[in-house]
């Protein structure tokens, strides 16, 4: 949640001069993300501060999650189908293929639900460890943890999958974290960190797989930026993208992409061609 981070009491404050200024620039020297995209604000008002989204390929629909614990599904244009407030502080949201179950992310105390698309029924609670090579605290207690999340369907994976995420600060970084999907029945179980990769440019507020590009999207909302990365952290294409605190994106068959930006609303975005490849450049 940048919210946090413009507070000039805030110990990351080093960060946020530097990036309001280079914002400024940007966008005075280039005020449009590509003459031949469109754009479309849906403004979703049932649902506050929009922090991450994603789309759920069996339903044809996107999932959204907010800072003040709301949950919704949204048609792809801008409806709200249904919504429900779990409670807690959401920012971010993944879904795994095979089952067509949500993966939500609360920050702060750091725990992922694994959600029915139907009702929004928790199914289980992922606490995620923040135990790091012997390092009990190597993730940070405090509000600026886990922001974004994405699962990568692989039948060989003893679980079905991996997730990756990235952590906004303390540290900036990309995670592969290992939730026992297929090993275990429990409902209250613990993800743990597989893999650490450190992301530059903090802070890191979204996450997204493309499997167009067999790459992460890390979203930055401060920079207004989308870094497009391997799974070994490796940094290729930095692509700016429309909308203002952008906290999540999700790509919708068709070339369309749709951002949660946490001022309020999803963006509807639809470029001529994919802007996170050299080739669509």
């Amino acid at each position: 949640m940048l919210q946090k981070e413009l507070n000039p009491a805030s110990r990351k404050a080093k960060y946020i001069l530097p990036a309001l200024v280079v914002i400024c620039l940007i966008a005075f020297a280039f005020p449009a993300i590509g003459e031949d995209a469109t754009e479309e604000v849906w403004p979703v008002a049932e649902l506050s501060e929009p922090s991450g989204v994603v789309y759920h390929p069996a339903r044809k629909t996107l999932f959204a999650v907010g800072d003040e614990g709301d949950v919704a599904e949204v048609d792809l244009s801008g409806r709200v189908i249904n919504v429900k407030r779990i409670r807690g502080d959401l920012e971010a949201i993944t879904c795994n293929p095979a089952t067509g179950n949500l993966f939500v992310v609360r920050e702060g105390h750091e725990i992922i639900f694994e959600l029915r698309p139907s009702d929004f029924k928790i199914l289980r609670r992922f606490d995620i460890d923040r135990t790091y090579q012997g390092d009990p605290n190597f993730l940070q207690r405090g509000g600026d943890g886990i922001e974004g999340i994405a699962f990568i369907p692989d039948p060989d994976h003893r679980e079905g999958g991996r997730f990756f995420a990235v952590n906004q600060y303390d540290p900036p970084v990309l995670l592969e974290l290992h939730l026992p999907l297929k090993t275990s029945e429990e409902r209250f179980e613990k993800a743990t960190i597989v893999k650490v990769k450190e992301l530059s440019k903090p802070p890191l507020s979204g996450l997204s797989w493309s499997g167009e590009l067999n790459r992460l999207l890390v979203v930055s909302a401060l920079w207004r930026s989308v870094y497009v990365v391997d799974l070994d952290g490796k940094q290729y294409e930095t692509t700016r993208i429309p909308g203002f605190m952008q906290e999540g994106i999700a790509s919708v068959p068709g070339g369309m992409f749709v951002i949660a930006q946490d001022t309020g609303g999803l963006v509807k975005w639809k470029p001529a061609r994919n802007p996170f490849s050299a080739a669509g450049r």
